[in-house]
């Protein structure tokens, strides 16, 4: 028989793409899962670390423009190179900036009742919008970015 290696009589005209194994796509995912949440988290609370006086405005916009802009756009890549894993993570990583911005905030307004610093210049309600803000603008950015293959599933 002509096609022996195939066990087949049926002639195929052309390469055959090889497709990726289960473990092989696990393992993409999970790895686009995790340096996003990972990197994500660090480019977002880095600014609040190394700008301590963030009781201003002015600084505070600074902290969020230099760490959020910079994870949002690492996020909006990552979903488009590892799609719904990426999508996770990315949400994920923001998960856990939102979780730290509110500690952050909240440790702004903690110091200034008990005095220790000064009062900040904006309302105690940012401590909210803050990081609840940035979660959704990270999973709507997600839903954006997502591959158009998961979006009509």
């Amino acid at each position: 028989m002509a096609f022996e290696p195939l066990k087949t009589d049926e002639k195929i005209e052309g390469p055959i793409q090889k497709q990726p194994d289960m473990d092989s796509a696990m393992l993409f995912g999970c790895t686009g899962f995790v340096f996003t949440s990972i990197a994500g988290y660090l480019l977002s609370v880095w600014p609040f670390l190394v700008l301590p006086d963030t009781e201003k405005i002015s600084k505070l916009a600074i902290a969020v423009g230099v760490g959020l802009i910079p994870a949002a756009v690492l996020g909006v890549f990552a979903t488009r190179k590892f799609a719904l894993a990426g999508a996770c993570g990315f949400v994920g990583g923001s998960l856990s900036t939102g979780i730290f911005l509110y500690l952050r905030l909240e440790q702004v307004f903690i110091s200034a009742t008990a005095r220790q610093a000064p009062a900040p210049d904006y309302p105690q309600v940012m401590m909210y919008v803050v990081p609840l803000g940035w979660i959704l603008a990270s999973a709507i950015l997600a839903l954006i970015a997502l591959p158009r293959d998961y979006q009509d599933k």
